[in-house]
């Protein structure tokens, strides 16, 4: 598998993921992804996330795709907001998302693993968190 079917196969779930938190809707990230530690609940995760939004003064998640004004602008060839890592094992891949909000970085980074299993693929929160 390639980054780009990786990404590919990935990116409607991220895309659902973020607009869930986009939207506060939190209850619904569970009908797309577990999470890789069982004991974290979506609670937690929501938790987390708004005490981000609010420990930074920020209002917001933007929605999955919103256009960017990075400032200064990244040199594409180099930044990646949706950025793929195969596993060397073959068993799956890792998403890091780059989280915005008024089309600007927030610096928190979205943190999603993807394991194949017999019938595709399973998705996992592996952590938000500033990278």
């Amino acid at each position: 598998m390639t980054e780009q079917e990786a990404k590919k196969l990935a990116e409607p779930i991220v895309k659902e993921v973020v607009n869930c938190m986009a939207e506060g809707r939190y209850d619904l990230i569970p009908d797309y992804a577990g999470f890789q530690d069982e004991s974290i609940t979506i609670e937690d995760f929501k938790g987390w996330a708004e005490d981000y939004l609010k420990d930074n003064e920020l209002s917001h998640y933007d929605k999955y795709g919103v256009p960017n004004n990075f400032q200064p602008q990244y040199d594409k060839s180099l930044y990646h907001q949706f950025s793929v890592y195969l596993y060397k094992n073959g068993n799956g891949f890792e998403v890091d998302y780059d989280l915005t909000t008024d089309s600007e970085i927030n610096d928190l980074t979205l943190i999603m693993e993807f394991l194949f299993v017999d019938n595709g693929v399973k998705a996992y929160i592996v952590d938000i968190h500033v990278l």
